[in-house]
């Protein structure tokens, strides 16, 4: 099992765990108005065995449950992993002896969503179906998440819906074009940083918050680029599926190389599912001076 850790905000997150930004951009996504004071925000920590949670859950009274969800890396499961949101939700707030009372339990009514920023050319808008996965197929159960594509683009209507989703789309297009065209990432993100202020973009939130914004973005690419890494020296390791020795062998080759790339001790330690003292002791063994 691997380490819990605390997880940075994203940059995301720390947008829009605002309930005022929150109430605008749930009415971007689903046409209906929230009154901020109507949300209660309940985002999950640690569901999964290591440090993933989700983005941002939140209710609106006892009426609904929204979960959202941002991905810059393409997932085809999400329905699944809300499924499991959703039921560590509802025990939160359901008492377990109510389920064997003769009345009918009401329950907060759900709608998932996931936003889209990836570099995958995917519709504008489609839907996620749990029942996709069924290995046979169907009806006794489905669970549909709405997905945005919201990589910025010239009159696409969900970020015109928002003005603070379109300021996001907007910093995160050009610390990438920048990073295209071989400036650092810190030089990225302070080009990003200087055209949201001048074009109106939520200039004074990046003003204020400069050096979270660098902490947070750094640290997003720094994690993709782990498991990126992971994966490429899980590949060469020959890793067959099921097979636990390849796998440990796998995540020793790709901790290695993480190392060698200088990638934080911690992210290392979410990537590969090893503990801080087998990575230290792996990097003794390997010569390898490493903090």
């Amino acid at each position: 099992m691997g380490t819990k850790r605390t997880y940075k905000d994203s940059l995301f997150r720390s947008i829009f765990k605002d309930k005022k930004r929150l109430s605008r951009l749930y009415k971007a996504l689903s046409g209906n108005e929230i009154s901020p004071k109507d949300i209660t925000i309940n985002t999950l920590k640690g569901v999964f065995m290591n440090d993933v949670k989700n983005d941002i859950s939140f209710l609106v009274g006892n009426r609904l449950v929204i979960l959202l969800e941002h991905q810059s890396t393409w997932n085809p499961n999400m329905p699944l992993r809300f499924l499991w949101y959703l039921s560590k939700l509802y025990r939160l707030y359901v008492n377990k002896d109510m389920i064997y009372h003769a009345e009918l339990l009401k329950i907060p009514t759900p709608e998932f969503y996931v936003l889209y920023n990836g570099t995958m050319d995917i519709p504008s808008i489609q839907e996620l179906r749990l029942s996709d996965a069924f290995e046979i197929p169907g009806n006794a159960m489905e669970l549909t998440a709405k997905c945005y594509n919201i990589n910025y683009k010239k009159d696409r209507e969900v970020l015109d819906a928002c003005y603070e989703l379109k300021a996001y789309s907007t910093f995160i297009a050009i610390v990438r074009d920048c990073q295209k065209k071989g400036l650092s990432l810190f030089q990225s993100i302070k080009e990003a940083i200087a055209y949201c202020e001048t074009h109106d973009l939520m200039g004074e939130y990046f003003r204020i918050h400069e050096s979270e914004v660098y902490d947070m973005v750094s640290f997003k690419w720094d994690e993709k680029r782990a498991r990126e890494i992971a994966a490429e020296e899980a590949k060469k390791a020959g890793r067959e599926e099921g097979r636990a020795e390849g796998t440990k062998s796998a995540f020793r080759q790709a901790a290695l190389s993480l190392m060698r790339n200088k990638v934080p001790l911690k992210i290392i330690m979410s990537s590969t599912n090893m503990t801080a003292d087998e990575v230290k002791k792996l990097a003794k063994e390997n010569g390898l001076t490493f903090e």
